[in-house]
């Protein structure tokens, strides 16, 4: 019997993706409140506060870089081995 309306997609989908947008949104926002900081001259701890958030929010996003590509080798292992 052949089905012809039937497909079937084996690649992985990127599980990930969801939390890659979510912190890349809030990289974004937080660049936008420390511009608007630096132009306002608010106090420098709050400046540097602002910098750290976003270098730990830039680490983050690409420590889910890879491990979404760790994941989706996995999942080619996978696919190869059957």
């Amino acid at each position: 019997m052949k089905y012809n309306n039937v497909k079937i997609d084996l690649k992985p989908l990127p599980v990930l993706e969801e939390l890659i947008t979510d912190l890349t949104n809030k990289m974004l926002a937080q660049k936008a409140v420390l511009a608007d900081c630096e132009h306002m001259g608010s106090p420098l701890t709050l400046i540097k506060g602002l910098k750290s958030d976003i270098r730990l929010l830039d680490q983050v996003i690409e420590r889910c870089y890879a491990q979404q590509e760790l994941i989706d080798m996995r999942a080619e292992q996978i696919i190869g081995l059957n």
